[in-house]
């Protein structure tokens, strides 16, 4: 989710605004409370769809942070930047539900600590990952500058195998399969650095990915509802894992499609979107803030916990729309705020 502050492109603005709504769309539906009718699997699957998406998110953002890094020095004032901006969020969205928050008091020693160092205590886990992403780059950079392309192909596969297709083998045989996202970030990293390096390899047109990925998609959605029917069924489950998972090997091959798609969209400078785009990270730390997710998910919209059917479909929309607005604006607004007092 970082922040491309000089010549920002329209079409990677795009695709930031598109990979932040499916990470409010995961979010929506792992950390609501859902009253199932029993027999039925359309309101799991739906669901299921819905969240299934919020990894291949990270994907996308981690795929755009790396093609500009890799041709972009280190620069500790971007850190700082970004330490503020989450500090901002962490600080004063503690301090407004220390003062609204219905629940049991939360002004304590503990919460203080961990919402003052939100980066050190892992209060947004990507952006502490992207942290240390951030601080590795040059060091990659260094590798992929001294590789040549087949090594480059070489380091991709084995890391693919490892990560992404080792976990798929594991899971189906009923052990348990967890990818570090530190080594999973750079792994992407580098993935974004082979399209930069060698872009004729990844020349199509914007329509031949779109078209590529939207098969994917429909391969993922019958996946999706095969899986739950299976499950509804069988004694011994399969894990959802095999599809949500950031290290699944189907959602890691759409993001590169569609991210192929987006760089090769000829868009011209839309200045609504750019400033849309700039907002995403602030969209992530305001909603997922650990003390706005439960009060957003459980409380404010619990009403649409019994929807079925169209009812849930249009509501998911209104729910997810909304919220992605609402905290676009709020941080649109900080950043004229921060402006004025030279916090840029």
């Amino acid at each position: 989710m970082n922040k491309m502050k000089r010549g920002r492109q329209s079409n990677f603005e795009l695709f930031r605004i598109l990979s932040a709504f499916l990470i409010i769309m995961h979010h929506y539906a792992i950390h609501s409370t859902w009253h199932f009718e029993e027999g039925t699997i359309n309101k799991q699957i739906f669901l299921d769809i819905v969240g299934s998406a919020g990894k291949f998110g990270v994907n996308c953002f981690l795929l755009i942070s790396g093609y500009f890094l890799v041709k972009t020095s280190f620069k500790p004032k971007k850190i700082f930047l970004l330490w503020f901006e989450v500090f901002f969020y962490s600080v004063g969205i503690f301090l407004v539900m220390v003062f609204y928050s219905k629940e049991a008091p939360i002004l304590d020693w503990k919460n203080l600590i961990t919402v003052g160092m939100p980066i050190t205590f892992n209060q947004y886990w990507f952006v502490s990952y992207y942290v240390l992403f951030y601080c590795l780059a040059p060091i990659m950079n260094i590798l992929v500058k001294h590789m040549v392309r087949r090594q480059h192909i070489f380091i991709l596969l084995i890391l693919f195998v490892f990560l992404s297709i080792k976990p798929v083998i594991m899971t189906l045989n009923g052990m348990h399969s967890n990818t570090e996202n530190g080594l999973w970030f750079l792994f992407v990293y580098l993935i974004a650095a082979y399209i930069r390096e060698y872009p004729e390899y990844f020349s199509k047109s914007a329509k031949n990915y779109f078209l590529k990925s939207f098969v994917i998609v429909s391969v993922i959605f019958l996946l999706i509802i095969e899986l739950d029917k299976y499950n509804l069924e069988a004694k011994n489950t399969l894990s959802k894992s095999l599809i949500f998972d950031i290290s699944s090997p189907i959602y890691l091959v759409l993001a590169v499609f569609l991210f192929c798609g987006f760089k090769n969209w000829r868009v011209r400078t839309i200045p609504v979107i750019n400033l849309v785009g700039s907002a995403t990270l602030g969209v992530y730390l305001i909603h997922d803030n650990k003390f706005v997710r439960p009060y957003l998910w459980k409380e404010l919209t619990a009403y649409k916990e019994s929807y079925n059917d169209s009812n849930l479909v249009v509501e998911t929309i209104i729910i997810v729309v909304s919220v992605y607005f609402i905290c676009s604006f709020i941080d649109i607004f900080r950043q004229k705020i921060f402006k004025i007092v030279h916090i840029a």
